[in-house]
């Protein structure tokens, strides 16, 4: 099997509080993503420093034009989120929603990615 070339990708990635203005600036991230990133969802994961990051990505739904998820932490006061995203052949953009447990707090990430050529 030779060498294969996967996609490289740009990121935005945007925070959201309720009730208060995006004041901050966004995250943007480079990523080279795989086959298999697609077919995991980890190509739509959590990106902002979040500890929902860490959690499992259960219910994985791809179709041609949407990925779906949600996030469950173990343990007591777990956090979840739920997230939709919307995918083209070069571009996708999504929202992940999340509950952050024991806190009662919501917030959300909103990403939106293109490619930019291929990983070396």
């Amino acid at each position: 099997m030779g060498s294969q070339h996967f996609p490289r990708s740009l990121h935005e990635v945007r925070i959201s509080l309720p009730n208060v203005q995006d004041v901050a600036a966004p995250l943007v991230v480079s990523r080279c993503l795989a086959a298999e990133d697609l077919q995991t969802g980890r190509a739509f994961s959590i990106l902002s420093d979040n500890p929902l990051k860490t959690c499992d990505l259960v219910d994985y739904q791809a179709t041609a034009g949407t990925a779906m998820y949600r996030i469950a932490c173990a343990g007591p006061n777990r956090g979840s989120a739920v997230a939709v995203f919307d995918t083209k052949a070069f571009a996708f953009r999504g929202t992940i929603r999340m509950n952050m447990g024991g806190k009662n707090m919501t917030m959300s990430e909103t990403q939106s990615g293109k490619r930019i050529g291929d990983c070396p």
